[in-house]
């Protein structure tokens, strides 16, 4: 592969000198886009009808209940609208005008001219690393790990599996940008080259060099903040006393800036304020339902910004209004770190340019999960402290580490889950099942290209390793190797409980490669009538030559290489995958795209899972039992953003895998609106764990 500087230098990626202007603006359109490729769970061929149709819909008034499922020409549409909305909105299609979905004027546009280019247009305007990956292709034809390699390098990503740049790939060909060449390469079409001329991309360089050059003055805290943070220096217990509340703020494409719309609507409580009068104007300001600012109240108040005067009437803390008069972000940043925790700590954490895990890792040790510590880094972002140095790492400014030394900062009180209990062997089990799993994936990559690897026969130490990995995600298999016969047969049982049965022929190659001379159809196809198999994998370092590719494409067999063997090794021990869904893999044409999305749902079910369970220990603090509908609203803007029907699928699976992980506090006719606290979590994940081990011990 070409040495990623010759791939994408910096100044190809711009089109413009890389001065400090230059770099400064490229950094602010990185931090403008959106993280995500909008997912509409379409097949490729209908992704951009079913947007069009989407639009269409939307136009038309359908989108006024974002809890239902649109009803399209192919029949009741798999996501709610405003799932579909999270997808559309990233691409400026959409906007939520308080609860209904409408056109904005580049849908409207699109939809009255149905331009695949305007639309690819705006995604690379508003999609991280769209336009980039274009980029790549407009130099070179690249498989979609190659590219992938390319963008991970070069912009210090954390994605662990190439799903991220295979989205991207897909759109950029739905679009009509790229094509399918030989050996599984995509490259731009001319069109693809014609439209990439007129965009602006963000090169590494923006996100790794210093564009902030200077510190800003840091202006003194007012007598009101000025106390609330010297009662962190004199008393330990006020340190301790810092919550941990769960945050929200109204953040739409229109006003992005969170410490600015905080700041709104602090304001609209200057003066004592009825609380039905105040959350109606936070609503009507940012467009938003009533119902949806419902959870902003507790928040306001644990970040000491509001106060309730008599019940029901809340204004302004006297700090809360220091701010309002200073008008600096940096006051609202001393008053929310003498509330809330791991705030000027955050800051402290970042004085070196960290990767985002790194400051979730240590957010954990007082107590802030992965999506506080997300707010707040918001924050400090949007308050000029902290900058994201890349995809995935941030910095403090000069600005942010001049004001971090005269914070009074805390001591991490909470022991990093990540230690294991010497007195618990589970996850010493755990971890050896880990390193088991590495150790299968990294031995798949060696011996695929070391016919001779371990000392064995040519291509021996390859087969076995084959045998290891589908043993080890749980098919019957059996290794027979020799002369006129296959390397493993694999067998597992469907759904139905019908025995299904796969070849697998390995090719080691010490060239990393394999062409269709190294095929021997007429033995492969021996060999499957031999043990009446319906499936035949053929497993190599990588393939190359169209010829193989047409040929397995005619008689249904899979292509599989070494390191996409390896990654669902680790996705079935990480997501606990049964042989009959692992099966989809030998499945010929889309067997292989429907266990990816496979895999993709069963890793939001678990990110939903730590999602729920992280919003129900944080409303302990507040003693607020919670709706599936409350979370659905608070997390709409969340990386998760789970809908209402996904939540009770998670309520109802909490509940069979043990009734005391959650406890229903008021049960309602609609069961959006039943309300729950977090209830005996630990020694149902115990006893969880004890049933795990002793089902591997059993075998």
């Amino acid at each position: 592969m070409t040495e990623q500087t010759d791939l994408i230098p910096a100044d190809s990626l711009t089109g413009t000198s890389a001065d400090q202007d230059s770099l400064r603006a490229q950094k602010a359109k990185w931090l403008r886009q959106v993280a995500s490729v909008p997912n509409l769970h379409a097949g490729k061929h209908e992704l951009f009808p079913r947007t069009l149709e989407l639009l269409q819909l939307i136009a038309s008034g359908a989108a006024t209940d974002l809890d239902i499922q649109p009803q399209l020409s192919s029949g009741e549409y798999s996501m709610t609208w405003r799932k579909i909305a999270g997808a559309l909105r990233p691409m400026g299609l959409v906007e939520n005008r308080k609860g209904t979905l409408e056109l904005t004027r580049d849908g409207a546009q699109l939809l009255a001219d149905k331009s695949r280019s305007r639309l690819a247009t705006l995604m690379a305007d508003r999609v991280r690393l769209f336009a980039e990956v274009l980029a790549l292709l407009v130099q070179a034809s690249l498989t979609v790990e190659e590219a992938n390699a390319e963008l991970v390098a070069a912009y210090n990503l954390d994605w662990t599996s190439v799903n991220n740049t295979r989205l991207r790939m897909t759109w950029l060909e739905v679009l009509g940008l790229t094509e399918w060449l030989a050996d599984r390469k995509q490259a731009a079409t001319q069109e693809g080259r014609k439209l990439f001329a007129t965009w602006e991309t963000v090169s590494p360089e923006a996100l790794t060099s210093n564009t902030e050059r200077f510190t800003a003055d840091i202006p003194e805290a007012p007598t009101e903040i000025a106390v609330l943070l010297n009662r962190l220096s004199t008393n330990a217990g006020e340190q301790e006393a810092r919550k941990t509340y769960n945050i929200w703020v109204p953040s739409p494409a229109s006003d992005p800036n969170k410490v600015e719309n905080l700041k709104v609507c602090i304001s609209a409580a200057a003066e004592p304020i009825q609380k039905e009068e105040f959350l109606s104007f936070i609503a009507n300001r940012f467009e938003l339902k009533r119902s949806s600012v419902d959870s902003m109240l507790p928040f306001m108040r644990a970040a000491g910004l509001l106060q309730e005067v008599r019940r029901g009437v809340f204004t302004a803390t006297p700090a809360a209004k220091a701010w309002l008069t200073t008008g600096s972000a940096i006051d609202f940043i001393r008053i929310l770190h003498g509330n809330i925790r791991f705030v000027g700590e955050l800051l402290h954490s970042v004085t070196a340019n960290v990767p985002r895990t790194y400051v979730y890792a240590e957010g954990a040790r007082y107590g802030m999960n992965k999506e506080k510590v997300r707010w707040l880094i918001s924050f400090l972002a949007d308050a000029g402290l902290l900058v994201e140095t890349s995809w995935s790492s941030v910095q403090a400014t000069p600005t942010g580490l001049r004001l971090v030394e005269s914070l009074p900062l805390a001591e991490p009180s909470i022991v990093p889950e990540s230690v294991p209990d010497p007195g618990q062997a589970e996850p010493s089990a755990v971890a050896l099942t880990e390193t088991e799993t590495s150790d299968i994936a990294a031995d798949l990559v060696r011996t695929a290209s070391d016919p001779s690897a371990d000392g064995k026969a040519s291509g021996a130490a390859f087969e076995a390793v084959l045998e290891r990995a589908f043993r080890h995600m749980g098919f019957q298999t059996q290794r027979i190797s020799g002369s006129g016969d296959t390397d493993v047969l694999v067998q597992w049982h469907d759904t139905a409980g019908v025995l299904r049965t796969a070849i697998v022929d390995g090719k080691s190659s010490a060239s990393s490669y394999i062409t269709h001379g190294n095929v021997n159809e007429f033995a492969i196809s021996t060999h499957q009538d031999k043990h009446s198999a319906e499936f035949v994998a053929i497993v190599a370092p990588s393939f190359r030559g169209d010829t193989i590719t047409k040929a397995a494409q005619g008689k249904s067999w899979v292509l599989v290489t070494a390191r996409e063997l390896g990654d669902l090794v680790r996705s079935a021990e990480e997501l606990g995958l049964h042989p009959n869904e692992l099966g989809m893999m030998f499945e010929a044409p889309d067997g292989r795209s429907r266990l990816a999305n496979l895999i993709d749902t069963r890793q939001r079910e678990l990110d939903i899972i730590t999602l729920v369970i992280a919003r129900l220990k944080a409303e302990l603090e507040m003693e607020e039992p919670f709706s599936p509908r409350d979370v659905s609203l608070i997390e709409r803007t969340s990386e998760v953003a789970p809908s209402v029907d996904e939540l009770l699928e998670t309520f109802a699976l909490l509940d069979r895998l043990d009734p005391t992980i959650v406890q229903r506090v008021e049960e309602s006719p609609d069961p959006r609106y039943s309300t729950y606290r977090l209830g005996n979590v630990k020694p149902a994940v115990m006893r969880l764990r004890a049933l795990a081990a002793a089902l591997e011990r059993g075998l």
